[in-house]
């Protein structure tokens, strides 16, 4: 099995995210991540076996389909019954534990299909909570013979693009902004840093020059 498709949640591409670690355990490198909601239970039941033939550790999550959309912001996929699933993919910024950084051309991308093509919108597009899709899943297997899934593409066929409100946008002191507008405050000069050495000189007025007069100041 190397793709699940269904509903898209936190496709987090662009930027890679902290990882979660446990109390007392060792610090894990940034990651990427993307999440699927699955309403047919035949899959996730065949994908559930499948990891298990070969070891796989996977995150699965069973969601009521009544407390889906409290949680995720979205209503619950169509066709969904008295309870979905939803899959969690990721992949490390590093390269096992060589603390080495991925190169780009294994890094995770997000593409769009439009019109039969697949357009790459990584870094100029951010798939909402509801987007339609398939997230493509790198196998990797052990010399043991275990495997690990990880995140490797994410197509979208449907997409929501997500858009920053504005309420969203952080702006410094902007809970005290129906006292007063905010606007940046001039640096202040200190007089005693100014001396006497440093302060403009005034000349002093001179009359007017006649016309003969500016005429020698012509360099031509």
């Amino acid at each position: 099995m190397n793709k699940l498709t269904g509903t898209l949640l936190y496709v987090q591409l662009n930027k890679p995210t902290k990882a979660f670690f446990e109390a007392g355990a060792a610090k894990k490198p940034d990651e990427w991540k993307a999440s699927v909601a699955i309403v047919d239970e035949d899959v996730i039941d065949d994908f559930d076996a499948y990891c298990k033939t070969v070891g796989a550790k996977v995150s699965v999550k069973k969601v009521k389909s009544a407390e889906f959309k409290a949680t995720y912001k979205v209503d619950a996929p169509e066709g969904a019954g008295k309870n979905l699933w939803v899959v969690t993919l990721r992949k490390s910024t590093e390269l096992g534990k060589t603390g080495r950084a991925v190169p780009d051309q294994y890094k995770p991308k997000v593409f769009e299909k439009i019109k039969d093509i697949l357009v790459d919108v990584t870094n100029t597009k951010l798939p909402a909570n509801g987007s339609i899709g398939s997230i493509s899943i790198d196998e990797f297997t052990r010399d043991n013979g275990t495997s690990s899934m990880y995140l490797k593409n994410v197509l979208v066929t449907e997409m929501i693009e997500y858009v920053q409100e504005e309420s969203e946008v952080y702006i410094p002191g902007n809970e005290f902004s129906e006292e007063a507008p905010i606007a940046a405050e001039k640096p202040k000069v200190r007089a005693e840093a100014v001396t006497k050495a440093e302060k403009p000189k005034v000349r002093a007025a001179t009359k007017p020059k006649s016309s003969e007069e500016m005429d020698d100041d012509v360099p031509f």
